[in-house]
């Protein structure tokens, strides 16, 4: 119980709850500025269509339209525990903890607490943001409406029932966001610089978004530039500017993306333990 203490105190600081308060408020700012940007906002709507606030909370996490909720999202990544573990490996402050775990027990405890803890803060973040719009916005409301038959469901993108479709999606974002967490992690072999670093989830988010864009065209088959965006993981179907990839369901293009991200995750980690252990 002690040497799980000693791994947990570390992260546990006052500068890091001020830290999450402070992207609390960001994402309050986003809602804020995306609700009376976008036609949510308009007189009557909100009594005209009864679904409008559950709309407007997969409208948030169209990253093609409203890209804040999730550069706020990459802004918290690095700063949840990779970029203490950095800082902390930068001052040496590890090596009373490491001398009492292997170094690859040590790493990958914090490893997979980063995971743990990325997919815990996403999912509370998640159900924050329902609450706001529930009770200063629109209320959420579920099957309440009958669509046309061309219309895209977000409301019911992964199940009919837009209850489960909705438990569905805050899970498998939080999920996502977990998986980029742990790449993030990886590569802090390779950003050294902490106050680089600190604010390297934004950047990298944005490459993962905008990448797969600029070289399809390159590609014999350009549809495979598409199962790697991040998009897939973190705003599973929210886009919808032109067909999943290979006719897959958004279930089978998450799953994909998840795969090809897991086992970058997994190769990424490994370089970085290697190398910490060789230079070190």
């Amino acid at each position: 119980m002690k040497k799980l203490k000693a791994l947990w105190l570390p992260f546990l600081t006052k500068e890091k709850a001020l830290f999450i308060l402070f992207i609390f408020i960001l994402i309050n700012i986003c809602i804020y500025v995306a609700y009376n940007s976008s036609i949510y906002s308009y007189d009557g709507y909100i009594e005209t269509y009864s679904q409008a606030g559950l709309e407007f909370f997969y409208y948030l996490h169209c990253i093609g339209i409203n890209p804040f909720l999730f550069m706020v999202m990459m802004l918290l990544i690095p700063n949840i525990m990779s970029y203490d573990f950095l800082n902390i490996h930068q001052n040496h402050t590890s090596y009373f903890i490491e001398t009492r775990l292997h170094k690859s027990q040590y790493y990958k405890h914090i490893f997979i607490r980063n995971i743990c803890l990325s997919f815990f803060i996403t999912f509370i973040i998640e159900i924050f943001i329902l609450l706001i719009i529930h009770i200063f916005y629109a209320p959420i409301q579920f099957n309440t409406m009958n669509y046309p038959e061309l219309y895209y469901r977000k409301t019911q993108i992964l199940s009919s029932n837009e209850y489960l479709s909705l438990f569905a999606f805050i899970n498998l974002t939080a999920i996502g966001y977990a998986l980029v967490s742990s790449l993030v992690f990886s590569l802090q072999v390779i950003i050294t610089n902490k106050y680089i670093y600190r604010c390297f989830g934004v950047i990298f988010g944005i490459l993962l978004v905008l990448i797969p864009a600029l070289v399809q065209g390159y590609l014999p088959i350009s549809e495979t530039a598409f199962i790697f965006q991040v998009n897939n993981i973190v705003a599973l179907g929210m886009e919808n500017v032109r067909p999943n990839p290979f006719g897959l369901s958004h279930f089978g293009l998450y799953m994909s993306c998840f795969i090809i991200y897991s086992f970058i995750s997994y190769f990424a980690y490994h370089k970085m333990l290697k190398w910490r252990k060789h230079y070190d």
